[in-house]
């Protein structure tokens, strides 16, 4: 079934996909998520998106003592969207780190995956705006 339905490339090629569109939507020149997207890593069906609140940018946000991570993966599954989301493990101490995991089947097509990024960077984006401070 794998090798007959091209599971296997399908993950890639479609990973891939995924991959170059949360570049584009969160890293993009009017991203507003663009000051806090730290990475975009992965692989075929197993991606992952690191959040960085260290820097400059991080004074305009507060999140009230709730992980950034928990709060996107909360609203993306009130979107319909599942994704993981993780704190910390990101610096050897394991005290900073804002991740969100995504893991689509082998057999996902181009128009599930533009899906999952328009939810995933909607629920991000409206996080972001009710956690500004000015």
């Amino acid at each position: 079934m794998i090798r007959e339905e091209n599971l296997l490339e399908n993950a890639r090629t479609q990973g891939e996909y995924l991959a170059m569109l949360l570049r584009e939507r969160l890293t993009g020149p009017n991203a507003l998520a663009a000051p806090f997207t730290f990475d975009i890593r992965g692989g075929g069906a197993f991606w992952a998106v690191e959040f960085d609140f260290e820097g400059p940018e991080a004074a305009k946000v507060d999140f009230k003592n709730e992980a950034f991570a928990m709060r996107v993966q909360a609203r993306s599954l009130e979107n319909g969207l599942i994704v993981m989301g993780m704190t910390n493990g990101a610096n050897i101490e394991s005290t900073k780190g804002n991740h969100i995991i995504f893991a689509p089947a082998y057999n996902i097509t181009g128009e599930e995956v533009e899906r999952i990024v328009d939810i995933f960077v909607t629920s991000t984006e409206s996080v972001l705006r009710e956690c500004f401070t000015s």
